[in-house]
């Protein structure tokens, strides 16, 4: 049973803060403890609702925006929460989102009855030179912070060396996050009901294909040549690294659950042309 709710709304868009402001009356009336991002509380005039996303252990999160709302959303949890996420999408191209505004009602009424359709997705365990990072949904880029500057490094898994890339990245990517950067450089589509991790170099020299591991394989990345190194995670947290650094991945302990009442993703992928979510 479900007692708490956190509710999230990109604030540049006025009808994800209408549409917020439904959604708490919803679940206030079913009898939750509901807080609000806050921003959204100063916008909705309810203070006293008012909690940072990271101090948001609750049973439900309902996020009303776009995929990058989603993302740092998600990137912001407490690592020891596991809410039951509701994204709702008010926004452009809601790849991570499968429920539209004009459903939003019956979504969440479905995820209080336990009727939603329940999806976990898998995320990324990132280490950086022994320094652990937030756990990426999509993906972790490994690219130079100055633009168009190479990136060079060695690819190993489970300690054994699979490619050695000369680009201007690599992306480590997720099931979901395949649709996303890695998509638009060249990785294959995977299916999220797959646990995998792929590698996609980031317009490469030399011509590099991409790599599908299982979720158990580590993946092992040593910066041979950058400038100004960083690893991106989720497009959102940059975090600094140098020359001679390591970076390790592999399929998280800690998934997301994501609430639904269908999948959109291939009506997506269909209806855009493959367009790239970010």
């Amino acid at each position: 049973m479900l007692k708490s709710a956190g509710v999230v709304a990109n604030l540049a868009r006025r009808d994800a803060v209408s549409l917020a402001r439904e959604i708490v009356g919803l679940l206030e009336r079913h009898g939750l403890q509901v807080w609000l991002e806050e921003g959204l509380a100063r916008e909705l005039g309810r203070r006293e609702l008012s909690r940072p996303v990271r101090d948001m252990a609750v049973d439900l999160l309902v996020v009303m925006g776009g995929d990058g709302t989603v993302l740092r959303t998600c990137l912001s949890l407490p690592e020891a929460s596991d809410p039951l996420v509701l994204a709702i999408n008010v926004g452009k191209r809601g790849f991570l989102t499968d429920v539209e505004p004009d459903e939003a009602v019956r979504a969440v009424e479905a995820c209080l009855s336990g009727e939603a359709q329940v999806e976990e997705r898998m995320r990324l365990s990132v280490e950086a030179d022994g320094r652990r990072l937030p756990d990426a949904l999509n993906e972790v880029c490994l690219t130079s912070r100055v633009p168009v500057k190479l990136f060079e490094g060695y690819v190993r898994r489970d300690g054994e060396l699979v490619a050695y890339v000369e680009a201007d990245g690599l992306i480590i990517a997720t099931p979901r996050g395949s649709t996303a950067y890695s998509l638009s450089c060249g990785g294959p589509v995977v299916d999220p009901g797959l646990r995998c991790v792929v590698l996609t170099p980031i317009c490469p020299i030399r011509p590099r294909w991409s790599f599908v591991l299982p979720p158990e394989a580590e993946v092992e990345v040593e910066v041979v040549r950058a400038r100004e190194p960083v690893a991106v995670v989720d497009g959102q947290a940059v975090f600094e690294l140098s020359v001679g650094s390591i970076v390790r991945a592999r399929a998280s302990e800690r998934p997301l659950r994501f609430a639904r009442l269908r999948s959109r993703l291939y009506e997506k992928l269909a209806g855009r042309g493959s367009e790239p979510h970010g």
